[in-house]
């Protein structure tokens, strides 16, 4: 797979960034150039190009704020994850300056330095692509969610903040209303920002493309234990010395239940939740919060000549979620019809299924009898989905 990302101004096609993953030769400032006049040709003539592809490419053109044209070239990836990303990418540039410093932006040479930070959250977002669940947020089901989310709502009762949420090993355990009713968009943003951030320690400032692209916000990151930190959206004050005294103070009494809370990954759900013999991972996504849960079955060993082990498991699944199971969307109109999806190959199944707001992806063995890969999920989703303490 290789992509590349090419951000155009509208008014001179005068390029202010280039971003690329994989091996493929890049686009030339010629081609760039004659991609920037086709577009223009094509709006002049009151039509909008969207994309065009051959053999072994893929091309897509999207107009940003009247203002920015960003062109994305891919191979190996289909429209609707270039596409997603073509827009996380622009959803990147207001994180990082707002909305109004794009819209009325004076010199492109200011532009591009002042958008240098915005360089790593794209990276990642490309880098990515072809392994993670765009515009979804990764969770991990604890048994002590139920009780860390109790801490979380008391402290932010403390600290005057509706936007909390803790993270073990860069999942989210436990987070409060507001922090789920932000857009997808604007929680991948936050995460990736810590994730691509060297320090354990954050306090930046930070532009919601979704919720407040116009004012920013402070992201407030704060290490409790090693792999397990709290991130707050709050304003200008207080000081981050004060931020830091109080989750300390708070959190002290509560370190042995968020050691035990760890001790949950990489399974990301209770060992409790006992899984059923032919199973080899799942993906658990809800639609309506735009989460997931990733988790192979650590109790299943993939020994033989057809085996699927280790971390290939969850690309697998990821995999069939882009290329199978997003298929349900396009027909959920009528659930009663379209709720499931099937593969079968000579090394392993894969079973998709939507209950309510929740769509299940479940990687089995090989020898798993087709027609039992029903009832095996339905009775795995309503066990995860019917623990209180995992707070799904």
């Amino acid at each position: 797979m290789s992509i590349q990302l090419i951000c155009l101004t509208l008014s001179g096609g005068i390029p202010i960034f280039t971003r690329k993953k994989g091996e493929g030769e890049n686009l030339s400032f010629s081609t760039i150039g004659s991609l920037n006049g086709v577009h223009m040709f094509c709006k002049s003539q009151g039509q909008n190009l969207r994309s065009t592809a051959w053999d072994d490419g893929l091309l897509v053109w999207q107009e940003f704020a009247d203002t920015f044209l960003v062109v994305g070239f891919g191979r190996g990836i289909g429209e609707k994850v270039l596409r997603r990303l073509i827009n996380s990418t622009f959803s990147s540039m207001i994180f990082t300056v707002g909305l109004p410093e794009l819209e009325n932006y004076h010199s492109v040479e200011r532009l591009k330095r002042e958008l240098q930070p915005a360089w790593s959250v794209i990276d990642h977002l490309l880098e990515s692509a072809d392994c993670e669940l765009i515009g979804f947020t990764d969770c991990i089901l604890s048994p002590q969610n139920a009780a860390i989310l109790e801490k979380l709502t008391e402290f932010c009762g403390q600290f005057g903040s509706d936007y909390a949420c803790l993270m073990i090993r860069q999942r989210i355990s436990a987070a409060t209303e507001a922090w789920w009713d932000l857009h997808p968009d604007d929680r991948q943003l936050l995460f990736t920002l810590i994730a691509t951030s060297s320090s354990l320690q954050k306090d930046t400032p930070v532009f919601l493309p979704q919720k407040s692209p116009t004012i920013a916000y402070r992201l407030v990151s704060i290490p409790i234990l090693q792999n397990i930190n709290i991130c707050l959206l709050c304003g200008a004050e207080p000081p981050y010395k004060d931020v830091e005294n109080l989750v300390h103070q708070v959190w002290r009494p509560d370190l042995k239940t968020l050691e035990l809370a760890e001790q949950c990954f990489p399974r990301n759900f209770p060992a409790s939740l006992e899984l059923d013999a032919g199973i080899l991972g799942i993906l658990l996504i809800n639609r309506a919060q735009a989460k997931y849960v990733i988790s192979r079955n650590i109790q299943q060993s993939s020994t033989g000549k057809r085996s699927v082990s280790g971390a290939h498991r969850l690309d697998i699944l990821r995999t069939f979620f882009h290329q199978a199971a997003d298929m349900i969307d396009d027909y959920l109109g009528n659930l009663a019809v379209h709720a499931e999806s099937y593969w079968c190959s000579d090394y392993h199944k894969c079973h998709a299924l939507v209950q309510e707001d929740n769509l299940i992806c479940v990687l089995y063995v090989a020898a798993i009898p087709t027609h039992t890969m029903r009832l095996i999920s339905q009775k795995t989703l309503s066990m995860i989905v019917g623990s209180k303490d995992t707070c799904w």
